[in-house]
């Protein structure tokens, strides 16, 4: 009786080094993905653009450290994940406050000025608390000269109030033309 059991599987060189390759190319990127730690990662390297959109999470952001400007658009990915202040300005109110003051201009000048650099003006309270404090620049150097608030009288007709150094206010100071601080987010 005989048997055919047609022809014989030969394994070959290049069926060999193929396999390992394959073996090679799909075990070597497996095992380099999973051995990346934040040990290895250098502080302050990773950009929003090595984060996939829309991976982060809540408990992936430290409490407090977004500002209403971060979440605009929907755009986190552009947030400022660890908020500090710019050389020349101190962390206050919720934002940063230049040390210097700007102007003179007017009180809607003001306003738009404060607005372009991502903030407001300080409120009465605010630019009393900057008056007594010696690192913040008041008006030109001048204690006698006023700054805006961001506060308006409470009778009609509301108009903005200004404040000198030493706490001395102007109720009506829409006509005129005074220095300004902003709190920045």
């Amino acid at each position: 009786m005989t048997t055919s059991t047609g022809p014989r599987a030969r394994i070959t060189p290049s069926f060999v080094v193929a396999t390992l390759a394959l073996v090679a190319a799909s075990g070597g990127a497996g095992y380099a993905a999973g051995q990346v730690t934040s040990a290895q990662i250098k502080d302050g390297t990773i950009q929003s653009r090595d984060v996939a959109d829309r991976t982060l999470g809540g408990v992936d952001v430290r409490d407090g450290s977004l500002t209403g400007a971060d979440l605009r658009n929907g755009s986190v990915a552009r947030a400022k994940l660890d908020h500090r202040c710019d050389t020349g300005q101190a962390k206050l109110f919720g934002g940063c406050v230049p040390l210097r003051s700007w102007g003179p201009s007017s009180h809607q000048a003001a306003i738009d000025d404060c607005s372009r650099r991502g903030g407001r003006l300080p409120t009465t309270l605010e630019v009393r608390w900057i008056a007594t404090h010696d690192e913040f620049t008041w008006a030109d150097g001048n204690s006698g000269n006023y700054e805006f608030t961001a506060d308006y009288t409470a009778e009609y007709p509301l108009t903005p109030i200004g404040i000198d150094q030493l706490g001395f206010t102007v109720q009506n100071s829409s006509g005129q033309l005074f220095w300004h601080h902003c709190v920045v987010d």
